[in-house]
């Protein structure tokens, strides 16, 4: 016969003081963070496997200390860089075949880590006061400069 979860069952570490939630309760918070891959799919499938009453697992869920914790090691596994990075490997695979969308998506992520160059003018003029050769001039310096610079890189 199923029983109810409650929130009785909670100890005091000693060690540090702080309150650990049940066995069940965590065997629950674990299950709902394996996210599509938990088996069995179904809240009421693992209550059942978990000779829990399906109702106590709702009122588990609103218990604050439980959504405390909940809430902090979901933060913890979405940001985890594994993640991230299937994200981003799914979101070029679509840009690679013509997905607009996800393209926008992927540059405005990897611009965040292209290196942004200013131009400095020795003469104290804006680069909006030179004139188109002399802006040109300038940025076909800026170039060679960088393929130098990738040249020293690469021959390294």
């Amino acid at each position: 016969m199923p029983q109810n979860g409650g929130g009785r069952g909670w100890a005091t570490d000693e060690g540090t003081g702080e309150k650990v939630m049940p066995e069940k309760w965590q065997g629950l918070l674990e299950w709902l963070l394996a996210g599509p891959e938990r088996q069995p799919v179904l809240q009421k499938d693992w209550a059942e496997q978990n000779d829990m009453h399906a109702d106590s697992i709702r009122k588990i869920k609103r218990d604050v200390r439980f959504v405390r914790e909940w809430d902090r090691r979901a933060a913890e596994l979405n940001v985890h860089p594994e993640r991230t990075q299937r994200v981003i490997d799914a979101l070029f695979t679509e840009a690679s075949q013509g997905d607009v969308k996800a393209a926008s998506l992927y540059l405005q992520y990897v611009e965040k880590f292209t290196p942004k160059r200013r131009l400095i003018v020795d003469d104290e003029r804006d680069a909006s006061g030179l004139s188109d050769s002399e802006l040109a001039d300038e940025m076909e310096a800026m170039v060679a400069e960088i393929r130098d610079e990738e040249a020293e890189v690469d021959g390294s």
